[in-house]
């Protein structure tokens, strides 16, 4: 009673003032409630254009689309159940990750490789993987390095099968394997996007007599130095595999590029 007493004889200025900070107070607790709103749905865009352009990767790694095939943004819509919007963004993503070319009035095609541009990619994906080799056989766990010893002997299986989709699909996941192990994501982001690119050749290593083998070699190579926790040797023998596995992607270039010629 005395406290009501009390606050009627406050000046009603003074109790305007608290009225009106009352309302910038709840103005403030409802603040977050909408940027947390703003944020989820940025989060979610971010969540979906990530998955599109997963998905599309898959497409030109899968051999579904080669170098020089035309991707309209009708035909994406159908196959990846995906809004045009979503599907524009996605392709200028990959169009700046050098994937795809976008021309007026044609659309999005699949970005041609010369031989040069392989030698320049392989180039980098030498030195990115030289790293990645070093790291992984410093801070790999053990977890990992099963993973990676796993998907070696997933890619002896489809090689010995002949199974050209499985062996990309075991190439794919000796990468990831691999890329995981050297704990450093954006280190694997950028093997990744270069791989992607290089995508199409990945079957190449069928067309050499006595490169499976090899291969598969060399790749046991890397993982007894990662596991015997020696940089200098898992470097040595991520260097010797992207050596072979480079003059095999050349022969087989210049051997599609006859075979469009013929």
């Amino acid at each position: 009673m005395k406290a009501d007493v009390a606050e009627s004889r406050r000046p009603a200025s003074a109790r305007k003032k608290d009225t009106q900070g009352d309302r910038a107070a709840r103005k403030v607790t409802r603040r977050p409630t909408h940027q947390s709103k703003s944020q989820n749905g940025r989060s979610k865009d971010r969540l979906i254009r990530e998955g599109l352009s997963r998905q599309l990767c898959a497409l030109i790694t899968d051999g579904t689309y080669k170098p020089g095939d035309r991707i309209t943004e009708r035909e994406l819509c159908e196959r990846l159940s995906a809004s045009r919007p979503s599907i524009r963004e996605t392709l200028r993503q990959l169009e700046a990750e050098g994937l795809l070319d976008i021309y007026p009035n044609r659309g999005a095609v699949v970005r041609k490789l010369s031989t040069d541009t392989v030698l320049n990619l392989w180039e980098v994906r030498q030195a990115l993987e030289a790293v990645a080799a070093e790291r992984f056989a410093r801070h790999g766990s053990p977890e990992q390095v099963e993973r990676f010893d796993d998907a070696i002997r997933q890619m002896d299986a489809a090689l010995r099968a002949r199974d050209r989709r499985k062996i990309k699909l075991a190439k794919s996941e000796i990468f990831e394997a691999f890329a995981a192990g050297a704990q450093n994501d954006l280190l694997a982001a950028y093997i990744r996007q270069i791989n992607v690119r290089l995508s199409f050749l990945w079957s190449s290593s069928l067309m050499v007599a006595g490169r499976p083998a090899e291969s598969i070699k060399e790749m046991r190579a890397l993982l007894v130095a990662i596991r015997n926790r020696s940089p200098e040797a898992a470097r040595a023998a991520v260097i010797l595999y992207n050596e072979h596995a480079k003059n095999i992607a050349i022969y087989a270039l210049k051997m599609l590029e006859e075979q469009k010629e013929a």
